[in-house]
């Protein structure tokens, strides 16, 4: 018989704590609202995420792109871009910074387009090594590491998004 008002006991102080919780959160949500920043720092990426195209024969753009757990991204430019924002950087190195808003929205955009396209499940390479004149492209998301040269799934969305957050960064040169 004394074991039932314990456990009432127990439900009810968990129940008053819950709230009290809740109250806080709602405080801090109001806190965050008033002032336009937000008082916690939200991660985005746990693992790097990187973006690579190998040069080909031709005039397509060779780099490497990676954006690091504290949202700083360096871009080493190989070959350059034709045409499209990043026409006008010199080959070299280049680094650029994600406000945490940008790095939630790049993150939620490159995320869907590897979970729709079962990235966790592909294999490692596609390739064929009697084709000759093709560049290779290389992903990494969330510790999976994928290189595409022929014969591969279609990855377009997911290129799309990491290109987006290329194209979108204000990239400086480092020296």
């Amino acid at each position: 018989m004394k074991l039932t008002p314990i456990v009432l006991l127990f439900l009810v102080l968990i129940n008053s704590t819950s709230c009290v919780s809740y109250r806080m959160q709602k405080s801090l949500d109001i806190a965050m609202a008033g002032n336009g920043k937000s008082q916690m720092k939200t991660e985005v990426i746990h693992a790097p995420i990187c973006f690579e195209k190998t040069a080909c024969f031709g005039r397509c753009p060779a780099f490497k792109f990676n954006w690091n757990e504290d949202n700083s991204l360096t871009l080493h430019l190989i070959r350059p871009f034709t045409d499209g924002p990043l026409a006008s950087l010199e080959l070299g190195h280049y680094s650029g910074q994600l406000s945490p808003g940008q790095a939630a929205q790049y993150a939620t955009a490159i995320h869907a387009a590897a979970e729709a396209a079962n990235y966790a499940s592909l294999q490692s390479e596609y390739d064929n090594p009697r084709v000759t004149d093709l560049p290779a492209t290389i992903t990494e998301v969330n510790g999976k590491r994928v290189k595409v040269r022929y014969g591969g799934p279609n990855l377009n969305n997911l290129y799309t998004a990491l290109q987006t957050v290329l194209d979108e960064t204000n990239w400086a040169a480092i020296e």
